[in-house]
């Protein structure tokens, strides 16, 4: 071979040349794929339609702050700057800049309590956006006529996992 021929590593096109786990993930793979360009679709209609929405999917660490702080576990105080980056494993300074402008956005806001005012908290429309959101993603999955075919290889890696364990 020279060094101008390149190797190229042709993936079978027959599902009857893959072993049941393959065909398990190649399953998985489509289902995901097609769940995932939906979602995209879907998102980008939601920016359309939702200063919020387009605020936190503008970036995935806004997104992440946002699913932080609406955590069950984190419902009654909230949480400081410091406690979000240190979960977030980015810098302070970035959490202080999007609670500022959450919090102008009024999408937060600071606990009452004079006990806990360093604390942020989720607001009402935040949440609810968020737990519809949740109830989006469980709803198109289940309906996206793919989770039964799909859901073989989570269970074979689980299995694979076990018998590792024993």
């Amino acid at each position: 071979m020279s060094k101008h021929d390149v190797k190229i590593d042709f993936i079978k096109h027959s599902k009857n040349e893959l072993t049941i786990e393959e065909h398990a993930k190649f399953d998985f793979l489509d289902a995901q794929a097609k769940f995932e360009l939906q979602l995209f679709k879907d998102r980008e209609r939601w920016i359309k339609e939702s200063s919020m929405s387009a605020y936190f999917q503008s970036t995935r660490i806004k997104a992440a702050f946002a699913r932080q702080l609406i955590l069950w576990e984190h419902r009654k105080f909230g949480q400081t700057v410091k406690m979000i980056a240190e979960t977030l494993e980015i810098p302070r300074e970035t959490v202080s800049r999007i609670v500022t402008e959450c919090h102008a956005a009024s999408y937060i806001y600071r606990n009452p309590d004079p006990d806990y005012q360093r604390y942020w908290l989720p607001s009402k429309k935040l949440v609810d956006d968020m737990a519809k959101y949740a109830e989006y993603i469980a709803t198109t999955w289940l309906n996206s006529g793919f989770y039964e075919s799909s859901s073989i290889y989570p269970e074979l890696i689980k299995y694979r996992e076990m018998k590792r364990k024993m």
